[in-house]
């Protein structure tokens, strides 16, 4: 009878280690994909050097630049009279042209405005703009109070700075530009009533950055744990589920962007000035996908060098006597690798603590491999 309950022990025992390790991998698959798109936010709208960068990457682009000339010189006609500005210039017999004159020299002056932002001191001023927005939008979300009376309660991108220096330009332009009123070319980003949901979104957000991220590694490692004597099975699909989540990180980037500009705009030339800003600014977003795919396979490269198949049971056979006599020799290998990686790929730099862990991960497991390859692969006795 014991040995009987003991059989039934180990029969539930195992079974339910059959199934646990795989509702682990993909419940962390699950929060590791919501940590992905956490992550992105929290690095692309909540960093100040990071948002910065993006915006004058959006200046540089052509597309962007002439979208904004357009802008600003939308600006001008809506705040002045360019049509009575032409007027007073114009002799009296060419008076009656000033209308249709004003009418054609609006693609003149979008000409000369993409021309005008093209310089590094404006696009550097586009840059000052974007970072004082960003860090008054910061500032808002952190409670601090008062600091936005001048602006109505809103979060606003101010390019008046822009405007000034076009005043400066002379010519028409220029007399134009003197003439607007102090509010013009304010581009509100958030309005008042927005700022308390943007509050506690962004609470939310902070607190799961890391929290998240150290949870997926929990639940493959625990995983990894449970499944006994199908560690490496398991490993395997650890890995490919992370290859998999980057791969939906990365056609979640590319739809959800097509989505995003055909709802904003029908127009097919802002369309394509959207589809640039998209891109740049989910360029950190791109880079978790890859990350994720570089990882995975990582991944799935270790399981599979573990494995019963012929050339990577020839691997281990071959590299048993090296790792015997030099074991440094793996774990060199593996930091040139992880190194590499770092270097070259893009992963964040600055998220030093979940890097650390995963390294830890691939030392450990290098460590667990090479042990069983040696009693898998002993000392030849000699006849």
């Amino acid at each position: 009878m014991a040995a009987e309950r003991s059989e039934a022990k180990s029969e539930e025992s195992s079974s339910w280690r059959g199934w646990v390790p795989w509702v682990l991998i993909v419940l962390a698959a699950v929060i590791g994909l919501v940590a992905s798109l956490n992550v992105w936010v929290k690095r692309q709208a909540l960093d100040t050097n990071n948002w910065t960068n993006s915006s004058a990457q959006v200046l540089e682009n052509e597309k962007v630049r002439s979208a904004v000339s357009v802008y600003l010189v939308n600006q001008l006609y809506a705040n002045t009279d360019v049509s009575a500005e032409l007027e007073q210039r114009l002799p009296p017999q060419l008076k009656g042209l000033a209308p249709p004159l004003a009418a054609g020299l609006q693609q003149i002056l979008i000409r000369a405005a993409d021309a005008f932002l093209a310089r590094p001191r404006v696009q550097e001023l586009w840059k000052n703009a974007n970072r004082r927005a960003h860090k008054l939008f910061i500032a808002v979300l952190d409670g601090k109070k008062d600091v936005l009376r001048s602006t109505n309660g809103n979060v606003v991108l101010n390019l008046g700075p822009l405007i000034q220096q076009l005043a400066q330009q002379g010519g028409l332009a220029g007399k134009l530009a003197q003439k607007l009123p102090p509010d013009a070319g304010q581009l509100v980003i958030m309005k008042g009533d927005q700022l308390d949901t943007a509050r506690k979104a962004i609470k939310v957000i902070r607190v799961l950055s890391y929290f998240l991220v150290f949870l997926v590694l929990a639940l493959f490692a625990v995983a990894v744990y449970v499944a006994r004597g199908r560690r490496r099975r398991v490993l395997m699909g650890v890995g490919v589920s992370v290859f998999l989540t980057g791969l939906i990180v990365l056609v979640v980037r590319r739809f959800a962007g097509n989505y995003l500009v055909d709802a904003l705009t029908k127009n097919p030339v802002e369309k394509d000035s959207v589809s640039v800003v998209w891109a740049i600014e989910t360029n950190l977003l791109r880079n978790v996908g890859i990350n994720l795919l570089v990882y995975g396979s990582f991944v799935i490269l270790a399981a599979w060098i573990a494995g019963p198949s012929r050339p990577a049971t020839w691997v281990r056979r071959v590299s048993a006597p090296t790792i015997r006599g030099r074991p440094w020799i793996l774990h060199a290998l593996l930091a040139l690798v992880l190194l590499i990686i770092l270097l070259t790929g893009p992963t964040d730099g600055q998220r030093v603590y979940p890097l650390l862990i995963l390294f830890a991960f691939a030392f450990a497991g290098a460590e667990v491999l090479r042990r069983e390859t040696l009693r898998e692969f002993p000392i030849a006795t000699p006849q």
